[in-house]
């Protein structure tokens, strides 16, 4: 190169401020074609994660918590290891609500303003989903939750922007008051943890069992708050009531409780009991040879009688990583991945709307079942009686 290449000092001292700023501004915009420019650059850019929030009730369920973050992080694993969501891996970024509704608003406030979320999955209580739905519905984000809960998630309080991949609760009540009418039995007593969701099962079951038995008696309900039974003292008032049939609603240390508590005084002799959580393989296990026999419930998974090529395949996988049997938390969280990841990979993520567009007018092969959805965000899957 030859010549003079400096620049001749009359435009460096004719230089003034406005004439500084837009060589600043023309320097800015060069950096960023130099950017666009680079192949390695731009790919990195694109390459940036695609991130979603979770939030379960960790410390206020943990025996279910497990299976259910063990099947998401299964479904990401998966997800990443096939490429990705067009070349971007799916993160998520999870967070115990410990079953409060108040920690649920904190960690989706944190999602929305510093993490810049805009789709969750998760929430197991009914009132948690209730007020994370709400959070949700106010400020342009997408949930979607395994478990089914009340049927105010979809009814009353529903909205554009929730999906729920298990049945809401009221199914449960159908299905168990149709049991209660083939067996006859006329007195009924209720135990149950005092929530949303508790209510909502027991009063459909109540409603449709007096429709196909006008002299069905309701003989006492005894409500409690959640992880703080009495079960000796509960038991009691519940015997006194002479009971033939007994619906039982609650959940981890609280079932245990009670089932120990009804054994040692004789309180499920003679009766027929029905609990929709009593199946869980989570709850049977610990209590062993207390576990009740023919009671009915609506949380079976009769995981080795479904044959489906997706199911065999996820029970493999699982069995294979954990060295357990996934149960019903696990199939749900590792469905929702799964589902969201192919919508994601079809539409914005960056838009909640788009994305459930896309799954409300699409079919899934998951998991145990071929799944569609229903316009206010309820999926096609069933439940195992």
């Amino acid at each position: 190169m030859t010549g003079n290449t400096k620049m001749p000092p009359l435009i460096l001292t004719t230089l003034n401020k406005n004439n500084g700023q837009k060589m600043k501004k023309l320097a800015l915009v060069l950096a960023a074609l130099a950017f666009l420019a680079s192949p390695s650059l731009a790919a990195n850019a694109a390459k940036e994660p695609i991130r979603i929030g979770e939030l379960f009730a960790y410390t206020a369920i943990p025996d279910s918590a497990l299976k259910w973050k063990q099947g998401w992080e299964l479904a990401v694993e998966e997800v990443n290891a096939s490429g990705g969501i067009n070349g971007r891996k799916l993160e998520v970024i999870s967070r115990d609500d410990k079953g409060n509704p108040s920690e649920a608003i904190k960690i989706l406030e944190e999602y929305k303003n510093r993490e810049g979320i805009k789709i969750f999955f998760g929430t197991a209580h009914s009132h948690v989903g209730l007020a994370a739905s709400s959070f949700a519905k106010q400020n342009n984000m997408l949930i979607f939750r395994g478990y089914g809960g009340t049927s105010d998630l979809v009814a009353k309080d529903g909205h554009d922007l929730i999906l729920s991949l298990q049945p809401t609760c009221d199914t449960w009540g159908r299905i168990l008051a149709e049991k209660a009418k083939a067996s006859g039995k006329k007195r009924w007593a209720f135990v149950a943890a005092d929530y949303a969701m508790s209510r909502s099962v027991i009063d459909t079951f109540q409603t449709t069992l007096r429709e196909s038995m006008p002299d069905v008696e309701f003989v006492e309900t005894q409500y409690f708050p959640i992880g703080k039974l009495d079960a000796g003292a509960v038991t009691q008032v519940v015997a006194r009531s002479k009971p033939d049939g007994l619906f039982v609603v609650m959940w981890g240390g609280d079932y245990i409780k009670f089932v120990r508590e009804g054994n040692k005084r004789s309180l499920f002799e003679g009766k027929l009991v029905m609990g929709p959580y009593a199946g869980y393989d989570g709850y049977i296990k610990p209590l062993g040879k207390e576990a009740p026999i023919g009671w009915y419930s609506t949380d079976a998974y009769p995981l080795d009688q479904i044959q489906d090529p997706p199911h065999k395949a996820f029970v493999a996988r699982f069995r294979d990583k954990y060295r357990a049997n996934p149960d019903l938390s696990a199939l749900y969280a590792f469905n929702v991945v799964k589902i969201l990841a192919k919508a994601l990979e079809n539409v914005n993520p960056d838009d909640p709307a788009k994305v459930v567009a896309y799954i409300k007018s699409h079919r899934f092969e998951v998991a145990g079942d071929t799944l569609t959805f229903r316009a206010d965000g309820l999926s096609s899957m069933g439940d195992w009686a």
